[in-house]
């Protein structure tokens, strides 16, 4: 390698490790919360707090001022059952987390957000990658499917009714994160309060930058794995009623 070329890695390298060293220093001041259970980590800044439930499995970043909610987290899959099947993977598992959580049935239409408009790929700072969408919010209303007067349930349209189609904005941008393990594709989900059409004005409301910046402090760390038996494990390997606790092994990780 030339002498210019080695000068021009080594001013490279130099210039990315101040980039990194501005980027802690941007963050100074900040509290940070670190979930044991799932193995990760995320700063965010003094005059927000935020609220774990379920061992860490969903949680809310608030306004410490007002109180206002300004982001929703959610770990999904939070459990190791059922097993996953062997081409699983953190993209798809969180698009499709995503659009289910949109999903709102009425008496006589259903609502909900899918097929990704766009899906934007980056890496946080220490390599995590982080998954931005926005996606295309639709009205499906079924005519003369009404609910009869104190009937709260919803009733299915007639076969030959066509339904109708109503566009209702986008929803985005909303995030999550690949949080995986060897042994389970798990991602972090956070979903920004005000940016779902469908929901009207939010009292509180974060701005993509400053989210971005939070996310971008994330960090996986390493767990311990505690192997654990699922109903389909029992069923898969026969494992009967009269059978003992120790003659049955748990499968190894993946």
């Amino acid at each position: 390698m030339s002498a210019r070329r080695l000068w021009i890695v080594g001013l490279c390298g130099t210039l990315l490790a101040g980039v990194a060293v501005a980027a802690e220093k941007a963050n100074d001041g900040w509290r940070t919360y670190r979930n044991e259970k799932f193995g990760y980590e995320f700063s965010y800044p003094a005059d927000m707090e935020y609220k774990a439930y379920l061992d860490g499995s969903s949680g809310e970043l608030k306004d410490a001022r007002t109180g206002h909610r300004l982001v929703d987290f959610e770990v999904w899959p939070p459990d190791e059952c059922p097993r996953q099947p062997a081409d699983a993977n953190a993209r798809a598992a969180g698009i499709e987390r995503a659009i289910t959580m949109t999903q709102a049935d009425g008496p006589d239409s259903s609502s909900y957000c899918g097929d990704p408009v766009t899906v934007r790929e980056y890496a946080a700072r220490r390599g995590a990658k982080i998954y931005e969408l926005e996606l295309t919010c639709v009205r499906e209303t079924y005519p003369g499917s009404d609910a009869d007067e104190g009937d709260d349930e919803p009733k299915a349209a007639p076969a030959d009714v066509q339904t109708v189609l109503t566009a209702e904005g986008v929803k985005g941008p909303t995030y999550f994160v690949d949080i995986s393990r060897p042994w389970r594709k798990r991602i972090l989900a956070a979903d920004p309060a005000g940016v779902d059409p469908r929901m009207g004005e939010s009292k509180g409301k974060i701005d993509p930058a400053p989210l971005r910046r939070i996310l971008d402090t994330l960090v996986i760390f390493p767990i311990q794995h505690s192997p654990v038996v699922c109903i389909e494990d029992l069923r898969n390997r026969g494992f009967s009623i009269g059978a003992r606790p120790q003659d049955f092994k748990p499968p190894a990780a993946r």
